[in-house]
C-alpha cells in the first residue's frame, strides 16, 4: 500500500538530481550561494524583459552580461538602464563577495533588503533613480567596507539612520531627491565623507553642529528641505568646493567664518529667512565662483571688499533689502558675467558703472530692476528728492495728478503752486533697464500735513503679503488703515494700526495671511485725530500659487472644510497670541474639521501641503 508513495519520492529524487546537475553545469565552480543568489534576482526582476540579458541562466556565470567573477565569486554586478523591474530578493545578501553594484536608472521597487547588510565586502552601491520604498535598513550601517553610496531619485521615506556612522570608509554618501523626514542624525559627523547630499527630502530640525568635525568634506548639498535654525558656526570654514542650504528655513546671521574658506567655489544659501548684513570676510574667499544670497532678508550694504573676488562669475542678491552705494570694484571684477540685484533698496549710486559694463559687455548679464522707492520732499513751496548717481545723468519726471507736469534734467526739485498729488519717475543715462519712483506726497498750498511717508513695500512671504511702512513727524496722527484691491481702483480695509503720533522716524509691519491668487494692489490711509486723512502710494505684489487653498466657510461655526488641494500633511490653529489651539494629520480634501471648541474670533490657520507652508485667518463666529 505504500508502494505509490515511493514512486512519488524516487521522481522527487530524479527531479532534484538534474535541478542541482543544471546548476553546477551553469556556475562552472563559481560559489552555489552566489548563482542562486543571481538566479533569484533574475526572477524577481523580470530578467525576461531587460534589455540586454545575454547568457543569463545558461553557460558559465561569469559570461553572464554585467557579472563580474573573480577567483570563483561573484564580485560585480553591473545592469545600469537595463530595464530590470522588479523588487530585489533578500537572498541579495548572500553575494558576500561582492565589490560593485551598479543598478541606476530600472524599475526596481519595494524596500532595500536587510540583508544588504551582509555584504561586507561591498565598496560601490548605486541603486539611484529607481522606485524604491520604505525605510533605508539600519543594516546598511553594517556593510562597513562601502564607499560610495547612491540611492537617490526613488522614493526613500523615514528616519537616516544613525547606524550609518559605521561606514568608516564611506566618501560618498547621496540620499537626495527622495522622501526621507525626521533630523539629520549628528552622528554623520564622525564620517570622512567627501560628498554628503541630502537635498530635496523632507527633513526637518536644524543642521548638527557635529558635521563641522566631517574632515575632507568636498559637497554638502541641503537644500530642498524643511531645515530651520542658524547656519552652525565652523561648519562652512570646513567645505573645500560646495555647500547649497538653500529652500529652507534657516534664520539668523551668515557666519562670518565663511570668509575663512580660500578653497569654496560654490555657495549658495538663497531661499531662507537669513537676516543681518553681508559678512565682509567673504571677500577673502579667493576661489568663489558663485555667490547665491538672494530671496532673504539680508540688509546694509554690498561689502567693499567683494572687488577682490577675482574668480568670481555669478552673484546674485535679488530679493533682500540691501541698500547703500555699490562697491567701486563691482563692475571690474574681470570674470563677473552674472549679476542680479533686482528687488532690493539700491538707488543709482554705483549702479552707472554696472549700466555702462553691460552695454560694453557682449558677455554681461546683469538685473537690477525695482529698487527703493525714493522719498519726496516739499518745503518752501518746492518739492524734491535724492536719486544718488551723478545728477547730470538723471531726468526727472513730476507728475501732478498723475499728470506729467515737467521733464527737468540734472535738477531733482520744481516750485509748484497749485495744491494736488505729486510724485516723480527718474531715469538714468548709463543705467537704462533702472527708472526709479518716488511715493506721491499730497500737497496742500494752504494747510501742509506735517507726517512724512518715508517708504512703503510689499513681498511675497510664502503665499503671505508682508507689508512694511516708515514715517516720520508724525503730528496729530490717529491710526492707519491697511487697505487691499484687486483691480488697483476699489479698495476694501484688511487691517488697522494705531500710529506712535510723535516726529521721531517709525516702521509699521503688517501681513496679509489671505491675499487673492494674482495680483494684490496695497495702500496705506493716515487718518488725523481731527478725522482728516492721507494716503501712500500704492505698491502691488503678485501671489502665484499652483493649488489654491480655500477654507470655507470663513466665517465659520463649528467646522471648515480645505478645497483645492487633494491632501494636508499637516494642519494647525493658532489663536492670535501664538498660542496653539488644534491640529490635525493627514487630512484629505473636502474632510471636516470640528472647530466646535473655539472661541468666536479671529485665528491663524497653518496649512502644510505639498511641502509648503501656507497661512490664512480663520474667522469664528
Amino acid at each position: 500500500m505504500h508502494f505509490p508513495i515511493m514512486i512519488a519520492m524516487k521522481k522527487r529524487m530524479i527531479s532534484v538530481f538534474f535541478l542541482l546537475f543544471f546548476h553546477f553545469n551553469i556556475n562552472a565552480q563559481v560559489n552555489v550561494a552566489d548563482s542562486l543568489a543571481l538566479v533569484d534576482f533574475y526572477n524577481s526582476t523580470n530578467g525576461e524583459s531587460w534589455n540586454n540579458k545575454k547568457n543569463w541562466l545558461n553557460g558559465k556565470v561569469n559570461e553572464w552580461f554585467g557579472v563580474t567573477v573573480t577567483n570563483n565569486r561573484v564580485t560585480g554586478l553591473s545592469l545600469v538602464n537595463n530595464l530590470v523591474d522588479g523588487v530585489l530578493p533578500n537572498s541579495f545578501g548572500n553575494l558576500t563577495a561582492i565589490n560593485a553594484i551598479y543598478l541606476s536608472n530600472n524599475k526596481i521597487k519595494g524596500t532595500i533588503p536587510a540583508s544588504i547588510g551582509n555584504l561586507s565586502a561591498l565598496s560601490f552601491f548605486y541603486l539611484n533613480n529607481n522606485q524604491l520604498e520604505g525605510n533605508l535598513p539600519n543594516e546598511l550601517g553594517n556593510a562597513t567596507s562601502l564607499r560610495e553610496i547612491h540611492i537617490e531619485h526613488n522614493k526613500l521615506s523615514g528616519n537616516i539612520p544613525v547606524s550609518l556612522r559605521y561606514l568608516a570608509t564611506v566618501i560618498e554618501l547621496v540620499l537626495s531627491h527622495n522622501q526621507l523626514s525626521g533630523n539629520i542624525p549628528g552622528e554623520l559627523g564622525d564620517l570622512r565623507v567627501q560628498r554628503l547630499e541630502l537635498n530635496n527630502n523632507q527633513l526637518s530640525g536644524e543642521i548638527p553642529e557635529r558635521l563641522k568635525i566631517i574632515r575632507n568634506l568636498n559637497i554638502l548639498k541641503l537644500n530642498n528641505n524643511q531645515l530651520s535654525g542658524e547656519i552652525p558656526a565652523g561648519l562652512l570654514p570646513i567645505i573645500c568646493f560646495m555647500v547649497d542650504l538653500s529652500s529652507n528655513q534657516l534664520s539668523g546671521n551668515i557666519p562670518s567664518d565663511l570668509g575663512n574658506n580660500t578653497t569654496m567655489a560654490h555657495v549658495n544659501l538663497s531661499n531662507n529667512q537669513l537676516t543681518g548684513e553681508i559678512p565682509p570676510t567673504i571677500g577673502n574667499m579667493s576661489g568663489l565662483q558663485t555667490l547665491e544670497l538672494n530671496n532673504n532678508q539680508l540688509s546694509g550694504n554690498i561689502p567693499s571688499s567683494f572687488d577682490k573676488l577675482n574668480r568670481l562669475s555669478s552673484l546674485n542678491l535679488m530679493n533682500n533689502q540691501l541698500s547703500s552705494t555699490l562697491p567701486d570694484g563691482l563692475c571690474s571684477l574681470p570674470n563677473l558675467d552674472f549679476l542680479e540685484l533686482s528687488n532690493n533698496q539700491f538707488t543709482f549710486d554705483g549702479l552707472e558703472c554696472i549700466g555702462s559694463k553691460q552695454r560694453s559687455s557682449p558677455f554681461a548679464n546683469y538685473a537690477y530692476d525695482n529698487q527703493k522707492t525714493l522719498q519726496l520732499n516739499f518745503a518752501d513751496l518746492k518739492i524734491s528728492l535724492s536719486a544718488g548717481g551723478s545728477l547730470p545723468n538723471n531726468t526727472y519726471y513730476f507728475y501732478k495728478d498723475d499728470e506729467l507736469l515737467n521733464t527737468v534734467k540734472g535738477d531733482s526739485s520744481l516750485t509748484v503752486s497749485e495744491s494736488g498729488k505729486y510724485r516723480v519717475e527718474v531715469t538714468n543715462d548709463k543705467i537704462d533697464r533702472l527708472t526709479l519712483h518716488s511715493y506721491t506726497i499730497e500737497v496742500n498750498i494752504s494747510t501742509i500735513l506735517p507726517l512724512q511717508w518715508i517708504e512703503f513695500t510689499a513681498k511675497d512671504c510664502s503665499n503671505k503679503v508682508c507689508l512694511q511702512w516708515q514715517t516720520e513727524n508724525e503730528q496729530n496722527t490717529s491710526y492707519f488703515e491697511i487697505e487691499r484691491s484687486t483691480n488697483g481702483s476699489i479698495f476694501d480695509r484688511v487691517g488697522t494700526q494705531t500710529s506712535y503720533n510723535n516726529p521721531d522716524k517709525h516702521t509699521y509691519r503688517f501681513t496679509d495671511y489671505t491675499p487673492v491668487n494674482g495680483l494684490n494692489f496695497y495702500r496705506i490711509k493716515q487718518v488725523d485725530i481731527d478725522g482728516v486723512y492721507t494716503y501712500s502710494n500704492t505698491v502691488n505684489v503678485k501671489i502665484s500659487s499652483e493649488n489654491t487653498i480655500t477654507i470655507t466657510p470663513n466665517p465659520a461655526d463649528n467646522f471648515v472644510m480645505l478645497s483645492g488641494i487633494s491632501k494636508a500633511e499637516k494642519i494647525l490653529i493658532y489663536n492670535v497670541e501664538g498660542k496653539l489651539m488644534n491640529q490635525w494629520s493627514n487630512i484629505n480634501g473636502n474632510q471636516r474639521l470640528n472647530i466646535a471648541n473655539l472661541r468666536n474670533g479671529i485665528y491663524i490657520i497653518k496649512i502644510f501641503a505639498d511641502k509648503k507652508e501656507n497661512n490664512y485667518k480663520l474667522i469664528k463666529q
